[in-house]
């Protein structure tokens, strides 16, 4: 694939935040404390300084996948995540397919013209919903690129990142996903620790995100594209100011590559078996027998609801080895290759081994 075309600040703004039809102003508003407060219990919990800790305790959490002499790139995907959407597809699409089928099945409307009009009506829409479901599903994990990086380059002071960006409106969904290079200035790029509760029904939890978002120019702060650095599956309350504090330091205060020495650099797979895949998404995999000693409970439990566990894990971990055999690599633009220089160690790669211990 050929390299990508670095764009400038300001040069792209993200479709979702371009004015609304007959409006000037940017749909999500602009970076500043008065527009953008504080809150409590969700939403934007904290809006960062970069001249003030966050906290004492700065953490890289396994997300930085190369050092270069004045610079850091994150890795922005998680392998145990990796073959989700395929998940989702399959279960949600078959799910709604099957919906839209079963009133057929049970012949509903064959005397009852109420019947039969919400079965005219019904099965269209369910099978129209399950297409999509699926159709997505397999569009988000299969064919993409293997990772989607972000650089923070102190010398420069810019931001760098690879993006996917997914065509909005009615007929966006039939539209490749066009992946871009950006640039952004280090001094228009606003941090915030976000919040949203979520609920399976009994159970409600707060995802907690590091979100940055990118104002137009120095006199406009209009907010024209926004980033997060790691997900809520690694996050907490605590963990959001750390991990913004490493990356404060670095741009700042000259600080350290990684918070601490000997911190380990992210782990990414390199052409995983299927049964290592399996591993990176449930209780399976080569460290099967490690994981009974080290996370009994969890084990126990995933035995216990094997016949509902067991298909759920089966068509994750296939949807993850897909995605990686299907994947591509993208190259950062030569410019941004000038502007850091060569990476100084690599994040580090295993494969499974018959022995069940990762290589590395």
């Amino acid at each position: 694939m050929p390299k990508l075309t670095l764009l400038k600040h300001g040069s792209h703004i993200h479709d979702a935040y371009e004015p609304l039809p007959g409006e000037t102003d940017g749909a999500a508003g602009s970076s500043t404390d008065a527009a953008r407060p504080e809150k409590k219990g969700t939403g934007i919990l904290q809006r960062f300084s970069k001249h003030e800790p966050a906290t004492e305790r700065p953490q890289a959490l396994g997300w930085i996948k190369h050092r270069y002499t004045e610079a850091i790139e994150y890795t922005n995907m998680v392998e145990g995540l990796r073959g989700a959407g395929f998940l989702i597809g399959l279960f949600g699409g078959s799910g709604s397919v099957f919906g839209a089928a079963y009133p057929w099945y049970i012949g509903l409307g064959s005397g009852d013209w109420f019947g039969l009009l919400m079965l005219l009506v019904f099965t269209p829409i369910m099978f129209l919903f399950g297409s999509w479901v699926l159709a997505f599903g397999l569009r988000f994990d299969l064919f993409k690129p293997a990772d989607l990086p972000i650089i923070f380059d102190r010398k420069h002071r810019k931001v760098y990142r690879i993006l996917r960006e997914e065509q909005i409106g009615p007929l966006g969904f039939f539209k490749p996903w066009p992946l871009m290079a950006c640039e952004y200035e280090w001094d228009l790029v606003d941090a915030e620790h976000q919040a949203e509760i979520v609920t399976s029904g009994k159970l409600v939890t707060r995802n907690h995100f590091l979100m940055f978002a990118v104002r137009k120019s120095a006199e406009d702060p209009t907010i024209i594209d926004s980033f997060q650095i790691a997900n809520a599956n690694s996050l907490g309350e605590q963990l959001v100011p750390a991990m913004w504090e490493h990356i404060r330091r670095f741009m700042e205060e000259r600080g350290p590559h990684l918070p601490s020495p000997g911190e380990p650099l992210a782990a990414i797979a390199e052409s995983p078996s299927w049964w290592q895949c399996m591993g990176a998404t449930g209780p399976f995999g080569p460290n099967y027998f490690t994981e009974w000693r080290e996370n009994t409970g969890f084990q126990i439990i995933m035995h216990v609801g094997l016949p509902f566990f067991l298909p759920m894990f089966l068509i994750w971990g296939t949807g993850n080895w897909l995605g990686h055999k299907t994947s591509y690599r993208i190259d950062w633009p030569d410019e941004v290759l000038a502007a850091i220089g060569p990476a100084q160690d690599d994040a580090r790669t295993y494969r499974a081994q018959p022995s069940g211990t990762d290589e590395e």
